[in-house]
């Protein structure tokens, strides 16, 4: 009769072999990681603004040739509306999209010393001119073009 040895048996063993161990390990990097990147960061509010006001100077500039009438869009440092002329002069759009908005928190925009910048777009589309707006944040820049032909884009960070 042959006799087992209890202690040496493989369904008595306890705790887990490396590759389990492993596989857990890489499971929690997994997860950890995941989490590090979904968590907002600094950039992301200005980033954000920096693509609302893209897309809002992009539709006003569509609607500029939909109506066959001039609009412009006034920037400050603080914010930004949308203009459209008038019997001769420029009022102010408050209808959606097109409301005044304010910068969020932390975020600013670079007019120069001479007051507001007013980029206007003709029933054509064309812009009066050629423009970029710099906006800042906490650390970071992002700038907004806009093309002779009046296409909007985003650019890299400011120098």
């Amino acid at each position: 009769m042959i006799r087992r040895n209890r202690s040496f048996s493989s369904h008595d063993a306890a705790g887990f072999t490396l590759v389990e161990l492993m596989v857990v390990l890489l499971i929690i990097g997994l997860m950890a990681s995941i989490v590090v990147f979904s968590i907002p960061g600094g950039s992301n509010v200005l980033e954000e603004d920096a693509q609302r006001f893209a897309a809002r100077t992009a539709a006003l500039r569509d609607n500029a040739i939909l109506q066959s009438r001039p609009m412009a869009v006034q920037v400050t440092a603080s914010g930004y509306s949308f203009l459209e002329r008038r019997k001769g002069s420029w009022s102010v759009i408050e209808d959606k999209p097109f409301i005044s908005t304010d910068w969020s928190d932390g975020v600013s925009a670079d007019i120069g010393e001479g007051g507001p910048m007013m980029i206007s777009f003709e029933s054509t589309g064309l812009p009066s001119d050629q423009a970029e707006l710099v906006l800042r944040g906490l650390d970071h820049s992002r700038r907004v073009l806009i093309a002779p032909m009046g296409d909007v884009k985003l650019a890299g960070a400011a120098p």
